[in-house]
Parts: C-alpha cells; structure tokens; sequence
C-alpha cells in the first residue's frame, strides 16, 4: 500500500468515525429533524466504517 492510499484510508476512517461520534453527542429532545439527522449521520458513520474494512482488505491482499 503506497503512501496515498494510506492517506485515502485513514482520511475515511477519520470522516466515518467521527459522523458516528457526532450522531452519538446530538440529543434529540423529541425533534423529528434532529433524529432524522442522527439516522443519516449513523448510517453514514457504519458505511463508512464498512467501506474502510473492504478497502484495507482490498489493498492487504494485494500487497501479498
């Protein structure tokens, strides 16, 4: 895995993690926009955690 790939992969590792992290600190209070947003931000947080794991396996198994 070369040096830009790694920056790719830690870049969306950073965005995955920290969308699941924001999802997490919002409350809701009742809102139906507020919990819309926690669905969204979550849903991208696990796809993008989702994606990393591909990815790293992708690149892992190419370089053997």
């Amino acid at each position: 895995m070369d040096k830009k790939q790694q920056q790719n992969l830690g870049m969306l590792f950073v965005a995955s993690f920290s969308s699941l992290t924001v999802s997490q600190i919002i409350e809701s209070n009742g809102s139906n926009l507020v919990d819309f947003t926690q669905g969204v931000l979550t849903g991208i947080g696990i796809v993008g955690m989702l994606l990393t794991i591909v990815t790293f396996g992708r690149y892992y198994k190419r370089s053997r």
